[in-house]
């Protein structure tokens, strides 16, 4: 299935901030490992996220699901497998929390995931868990999944991790609070900080016993306890509308926006790098539409992911936009440097690519055409918001079924705000 877009002179509308993907499948595997029963509210349904309720049942959890609340029965540490595979489908981060979940187990565990997250090399994720002692290892040699995971718990102690390692922060602090001894862990939280803040907040209200120093964070013996969590919403979950406004000289209204976390902080300094009005109220962020943009300098190493979408803004601009410390960006879903690179430059945008980011010559007169979306939905998002400032229709190849690993209703919302965005076959 394709999906196919029109350009679009501009947008209008309200719409709901959407419910964070990853403080879903943090909660959800901080309830697999807490005693009796947790509830999420307001989580997103979409398949990364459906990814750990199925894991959840397979460890030997309960789970009860409605459209507002998921509510899970944890085993604790007493994990009690009904199989020894777990499929993480497409997810990167469902795979890191579910190896660190497995490295708790009395058995062994393979973790896999589809064609696409099987040819994603994490030896950091393995390097980091082994460092607390776990037994896990990949069956290939660059480190990529399957990865088989021997169980048997975690010993802990002083655990030292490099920049690369705190990457996957939730997955390494996940199982600490069941590690033999206390773990005490060796980092410089201002390299991940928007990690470390969604991680300990979370393991914080499942009654994680933490301590945050100068030097790191120190975690004790101490189980998890049931809890009750509302997922809080992200402005950047909307950021391909946000994005969409801004190009089309739009009015957009964001509602739902209780606080902003240090990842909508880094996605709204970017916005206002180019030019791009934010305004906030008590109850709504507002967009402002087109507004005197300009060429930016970003530094996305906080928000790597974010990179095609910004790419796309870029060409909207005139003058030369540099985009750096984004090379997370090439192992992700995707490769996105070299993914969004190649596509703008099909609709005529003149975009080089580097070893860690892109160098954007705006302002571009994109063309419509037929572009490949590399089952990415990050590449995807963009390329439908690039297609509504170009001349003409734009045809995303590979990449509609993507969207449902993240967004749970990206076409409807779209034509919601005016825009011609549809799927066709």
């Amino acid at each position: 299935m394709n999906l196919v877009v029109q350009p679009a002179t501009s947008l209008s509308g309200e719409i709901e901030l959407p419910p964070s993907k990853l403080h879903t499948q943090i909660a959800c595997a901080l309830a697999i490992l807490a005693e009796g029963k947790s509830t999420i509210e307001f989580p997103l349904r979409v398949k990364d996220t459906n990814v750990m309720l199925k894991a959840a049942e397979i460890i030997g959890a309960t789970v009860k699901r409605t459209q507002e609340r998921w509510s899970i029965w944890g085993v604790g540490r007493d994990l009690k497998p009904a199989q020894n595979v777990i499929d993480a489908k497409n997810s990167g981060t469902a795979l890191s929390l579910l190896t660190s979940i497995a490295t708790l187990a009395p058995t062994s565990t393979i973790l896999n995931g589809d064609i696409q997250l099987r040819s994603r090399p994490m030896p950091t994720l393995l390097r980091a868990l082994r460092r607390l002692g776990a037994d896990v290892h990949s069956t290939k040699p660059d480190d990529s999944p399957p990865f088989v995971v021997f169980g048997g718990g975690l010993n802990g102690g002083k655990v030292r991790l490099n920049d690369a390692e705190a990457r996957y922060l939730p997955a390494v602090f996940l199982s600490a609070p069941y590690a033999k001894k206390k773990v005490e862990f060796s980092i410089h939280p201002s390299e991940k900080k928007f990690q470390l803040e969604s991680t300990l907040g979370l393991m914080k209200i499942a009654r994680a016993k933490i301590t945050e120093h100068s030097g790191g964070v120190s975690i004790l013996n101490h189980p998890y306890r049931a809890f009750n969590y509302r997922v809080r919403r992200e402005v950047v979950g909307a950021a391909p509308f946000i994005v969409a406004a801004g190009l089309t000289k739009s009015e957009l209204k964001l509602r739902g926006s209780r606080e902003i976390s240090f990842r909508d902080t880094a996605f709204l300094q970017a916005l206002k790098s180019f030019g791009l009005r934010v305004h906030f109220s008590r109850k709504s962020i507002e967009i402002g539409g087109r507004h005197r943009l300009r060429a930016a300098r970003l530094d996305l190493s906080c928000v790597p992911e974010l990179l095609p979408l910004m790419a796309v803004l870029a060409c909207g601009v005139r003058g030369k936009t540099l985009i750096r410390n984004a090379e997370e960006a090439r192992t992700m879903k995707s490769d996105r440097i070299s993914a969004i690179a190649q596509e703008l430059r099909r609709m005529q945008a003149r975009v080089l690519e580097q070893n860690d980011g892109l160098i954007v010559q705006g302002a571009a007169k994109l063309r419509g055409c037929e572009v490949d979306g590399h089952d990415d939905y990050a590449v995807v998002s963009a390329l439908a918001v690039a297609g509504l400032v170009a001349e003409g229709k734009t045809v995303i190849k590979n990449g509609a079924d993507a969207l449902g690993t993240s967004y749970s209703r990206f076409v409807s919302t779209f034509q919601s705000l005016g825009a011609d965005v549809s799927y066709s076959s």
